[in-house]
């Protein structure tokens, strides 16, 4: 299967963009086909993993505990990251580091990706894993957040939460984890969301991959 094959970056690029709280979207049927969508998640990398954790309420930032996978940094494939996955995976990243698919995000979100590095990692996040609410770094401009999830369970929680303030309740829309929907969502000031905690005992990891557009001139808002 070609890298274009696993991704069609017209669906990405014609994607209407929420303006309320703060720019964002649901991307549906990102990746083309049921059975793709369905391999994509059978094959989900299982090995390699590492727990990056931090205690939530502290002045050090966010909280957050997830389990994370390199695959693309400074716009380079990692080769210790990209050797856990299989043959589609690898055809799914190079699709990412596909010139048609920074294109695609540039038109769907109006923002300036050239000069930008492209980060990829996959993420696990098993029972009690989450993240505070949060805007993310000045220094990314795009942010894209793959699901890879079928069968999940409303009980297991997990949801993306979009929020209108730092507070967890101050709900604008919440995404569960699904079969390959993504989001895209462009960092600012107001972007404040959160990953609420999976449940315990949970039938399945929340499997994600998240793609960052980094740019090394903005530091601050």
């Amino acid at each position: 299967m070609t890298a274009t094959a696993v991704l069609d970056r017209d669906a990405i690029a014609r994607t209407a963009l929420a303006r309320d709280p703060f720019v964002w979207g649901l991307v549906a049927d990102s990746v083309p086909g049921a059975p793709t969508r369905r391999r994509l998640a059978e094959e989900f990398p299982a090995e390699g993993f590492v727990l990056t954790e931090r205690a939530g309420g502290t002045a050090a930032g966010k909280g957050y505990r997830t389990w994370n996978l390199p695959l693309v940094q400074g716009g380079v494939a990692v080769p210790e990251g990209m050797r856990r996955l299989t043959g589609l995976w690898q055809s799914f990243v190079a699709s990412l580091l596909d010139d048609g698919y920074r294109t695609a995000v540039a038109e769907a979100t109006g923002r300036d990706l050239d000069g930008c590095a492209l980060e990829v990692r996959a993420v696990r996040y098993g029972s009690g894993s989450w993240i505070d609410p949060h805007t993310d770094r000045a220094d990314k401009i795009v942010t894209q957040t793959w699901y890879f999830n079928e069968g999940w369970r409303p009980e297991w929680s997990g949801a993306l939460r979009i929020l209108r303030s730092p507070a967890v309740h101050d709900v604008a829309a919440e995404v569960m984890p699904g079969l390959t929907d993504s989001v895209l969502l462009v960092p600012s000031p107001d972007s404040w969301h959160t990953v609420m905690p999976v449940a315990d005992g949970a039938g399945q990891d929340r499997r994600v991959l998240l793609v960052h557009f980094v740019s090394e001139e903005r530091t601050t808002w």
